[in-house]
């Protein structure tokens, strides 16, 4: 298996501390501290620049829009993909954080307590509704028709229109900290939600009980991959786990620290190291082949949904893709 990197884009600011999102034929990414800025797919060439702000706290695409939320200043902004023309922006206040973009409402707010949650409309930013006060939640999730929300032992699913309460669980332990992901989506009616304590609860919208599905080692990111929940473990390695029931499906141990996210390849799964190191799994956790992206220290992979491949490195974001040795060797053979 051999990386060949098709484009790479000078950052001038850490990988990891760039915000992304990847559509069907773009990529949109905060750059330059201060820049968000849309590029091709296929080359990695700049479609638009614009001025944005810094140090995003969310970037969603919903079709031919763009809503990003920037730490400073204080404003929601919503961008023309195709073109980066400013459609709508907004005042926010201080400290807004949260965004999650429901059918055509986008929810913002609750981040740590600081400010009231509010629905806005997609299609010009005026308000639908707004709680009266300051709200708490975690890491809102737009799934199953509505907005996840959620603190300590609540969490709640919003209906998206006017802010009420879809359904609610009471939980068996607190909801995990306000700034990592709390919900991983399962299918189109159960969600896992990450509690204090590493543990794991399913929440079905037709049950009225969380389920448990046990607590695991301290982790730092988790996700959802071929039917199963993955955990990078704050250590070294990755773990795997059904959501149906929390036991394990997999477990890689490392001495390299695995970045996040684990992608699916072929009928196996995609890592990535802090090194540059690239292997691919089989759903036995073994070790396939491997290749690298040489010279470069990865912060973050990331898949398309038609399966193209991403890197987050130290200062640049690129595209890749893997071949075989056999078939590059030919090839090469070939145009000699």
């Amino acid at each position: 298996m051999i990386a060949t990197v098709l484009w790479e884009r000078e950052l001038h600011q850490r990988g990891g501390a760039s915000a992304f999102a990847v559509g069907p034929d773009c990529v949109v990414l905060h750059e330059r501290r201060t820049r968000l800025v849309c590029l091709e797919r296929v080359d990695g060439a700049v479609r638009w620049d614009v001025p944005l702000g810094t140090w995003p706290r969310g970037i969603v695409l919903a079709g031919d829009r763009v809503l990003v939320l920037p730490q400073t200043p204080y404003v929601l902004s919503c961008f023309d993909v195709r073109t980066g023309a400013s459609l709508w922006s907004v005042p926010t206040p201080r400290w807004t954080g949260n965004l999650a973009v429901h059918s055509d409402t986008v929810v913002t707010g609750g981040w740590r307590g600081y400010t009231p949650m509010t629905g806005l409309d997609l299609a010009d930013g005026s308000v639908r509704w707004t709680t009266p006060s300051a709200v708490t939640s975690v890491r809102t999730l737009a799934w199953a028709g509505g907005v996840l929300t959620g603190s300590g032992r609540e969490a709640a699913l919003l209906d998206p229109a006017d802010g009420s309460d879809l359904a609610r669980w009471r939980l068996p332990d607190p909801l995990a900290g306000p700034d990592a992901k709390t919900f991983v989506p399962v299918d189109a009616e159960r969600v896992v939600a990450i509690c204090e304590g590493s543990s794991l609860v399913t929440l079905g919208l037709d049950a009225d009980d969380p389920t448990p599905l046990g607590s695991y080692d301290p982790f730092r990111a988790v996700g959802r991959i071929r039917g199963s929940v993955w955990m990078l473990r704050s250590g070294n390695g990755l773990l795997a786990v059904d959501p149906a029931d929390g036991t394990s499906t997999w477990l890689v141990e490392e001495d390299r620290r695995i970045v996040a996210d684990p992608l699916p390849c072929g009928d196996g799964v995609l890592v990535g190291d802090a090194n540059g190191g690239i292997r691919l799994l089989g759903l036995d956790g073994r070790t396939v082949e491997g290749c690298s992206l040489p010279g470069r220290r990865l912060d973050a992979l990331a898949a398309a949904d038609d399966g193209g491949l991403f890197f987050a490195a130290k200062g640049t974001f690129g595209a890749f893709s893997l071949g075989s040795e056999a078939r590059l060797s030919t090839t090469s053979a070939v145009g000699a």
